[in-house]
């Protein structure tokens, strides 16, 4: 029933990067599987990429979804998109609006289906002035509104505006324009928000995404405990501390890597550890710790965040911590790809109280930040 063609066949050139800024990246992805995944989620099976000639054998290498070349201009693009489409109504968006959200997709589908064409927009909040000759005239901003994407359409009602265009050697300045100049009479509905749709499309922009993404912080927390017990190996940080006893575990034990995993996926609600690296499995049988922390640390970059620091916190009544506590935040930093000052590790003990007083256990906690990297130029 639905639709879509993603326009990522301009140039980007107003912004000045060197390449398509299509290709700009957030969460590790292009704009424009960004943008894609965003009307996939919202229900639309049908997408459509429609690249620039020289992008075409780039994106194809990097999805699966269908890719159309586009043409010398924008309306030309569109068009050749239009060939493609069988649905009884499609939405065109802009490639360099990644932030649209799945509501206002949904919203648009549903307003498409009772008046034929619907668009995405803001109400103005400048004073607008529209110059003539050498006068200004202010116009009322209470009947303007900022045009956005996704605009949607009955597929017949818009791929007839852009074969009439063709002849006419009509260029609108977007797609709604086309319904205006053709079918004057259709009642148009406007979608009025107030998120952040923006548009990429000057170097300023650049830094209003960098500052959207840079804002993002995740705070995971983790506390693991664990009996000491003679003939183990005590291993903390993956450092091996001499001692008469170890730590009893499934895994080698090492309790401040645990907490360090477990923290990193509790910022972004990836799980615990037992649903990563269950206790019962054989292969986990004496895993080196090490190998845990990376794995939580690949999954907290697959989502586009990295450290922004790390604290934990060794309770242990005995062996004493100090000497080995550099190499313990040498080890840290190392798996998670991040510079030793980020990393802190304390020690205390409870005073010869409960089970870790009485020598019987190690407690670790863990507080980390993660920060958003997602936003990326290439």
């Amino acid at each position: 029933m639905f639709s879509v063609l993603i326009m990522a066949a301009g140039s980007g050139s107003r912004v000045a990067l060197g390449y398509n800024k299509v290709f700009l990246e957030i969460d590790n992805q292009p704009l424009f599987l960004v943008c894609a995944k965003k009307f996939i989620q919202a229900g639309i099976k049908e997408v459509i990429i429609v690249a620039s000639p020289s992008d075409y054998d780039k994106i194809v290498e990097v999805t699966d979804l269908t890719v159309i070349k586009g043409g010398k201009e924008r309306a030309d693009s569109v068009r050749n998109g239009l060939k493609a489409i069988r649905s009884e109504y499609v939405l065109i968006h802009d490639a360099a609006r990644p932030f649209i959200s799945e509501q206002l997709i949904k919203e648009t589908m549903e307003a498409v289906k009772i008046s034929e064409v619907a668009f995405v927009g803001k109400n103005v909040t400048d004073t607008i002035k529209l110059k003539e000759g050498k006068q200004f005239i202010t116009l009322n901003r209470n009947d303007l509104i900022q045009a956005e994407t996704p605009q949607a359409f009955k597929t017949a009602l818009i791929k007839d505006c852009h074969e009439k265009a063709l002849k006419d050697n009509y260029c609108g300045t977007d797609d709604i324009s086309l319904i205006e100049k053709y079918y004057p009479s259709i009642n148009i509905k406007a979608i009025l928000h107030q998120t952040k749709n923006i548009k990429i499309t000057h170097q300023s922009d650049l830094e209003v995404l960098k500052n959207r993404e840079s804002n993002m912080f995740r705070i995971g927390h983790s506390w693991d405990i664990h009996r000491l017990v003679e003939r183990r190996k005590l291993i903390l940080g993956g450092v091996e501390i001499p001692f008469d006893k170890g730590l009893l575990g499934h895994s080698d034990a090492d309790c401040l890597y645990h907490v360090v995993a477990g923290s990193l996926l509790g910022a972004l609600s990836l799980g615990d550890i037992g649903s990563h690296f269950p206790d019962d499995a054989k292969e986990n049988k004496d895993l080196d710790s090490k190998i845990i922390v990376q794995s939580a640390y690949k999954l907290i970059k697959e989502k586009g965040y990295e450290i922004n620091n790390i604290d934990l916190m060794i309770s242990a009544q005995k062996p004493k911590m100090r000497e080995y506590i550099d190499l313990m935040r040498k080890n840290i930093a190392k798996c998670l790809e991040t510079d030793i000052e980020n990393v802190s590790v304390k020690a205390t003990t409870t005073e010869k109280l409960g089970s870790i007083g009485e020598g019987k256990a190690i407690a670790c906690e863990a507080v980390v930040l993660l920060k958003k990297i997602s936003f990326q130029t290439k």
